[in-house]
């Protein structure tokens, strides 16, 4: 006798707890925010951080120079700043401030 399919049901092995009426769920994660910030003076304009920023969130001027369009976008991967060869971009995350239950009223 080939046991090739295993029955959901089968006693021996168990079922999983269920969520027991009324239980709270763990909250959805909050996608954090970040500042990207360029230092105009240091930036030649090369185009890097644009072209590495995988969401997009960078684009080029009519001069060539980067401006953050999208930092809503923005997941913190840091490939603008890491391959920026005059360090002149920086990404910072955002801290966001959580209201306590008590503060809410």
């Amino acid at each position: 006798m080939s046991q090739d399919t295993v029955s959901e049901k089968d006693p021996k092995l168990g079922s999983l707890p269920e969520a027991a009426p009324g239980s709270e769920q763990t909250p959805a994660k909050v996608h954090p925010e970040y500042d990207i910030s360029i230092f105009r003076d240091w930036c030649k304009q090369c185009g890097i951080c644009a072209a590495f920023c995988p969401q997009k969130c960078i684009s080029l001027d009519e001069n060539g120079a980067p401006v953050v369009d999208q930092a809503d976008k923005c997941t913190g991967c840091r490939w603008c700043e890491l391959h920026c060869p005059d360090f002149a971009i920086f990404v910072k995350e955002l801290v966001s401030k959580e209201v306590k239950p008590e503060e809410a009223d």
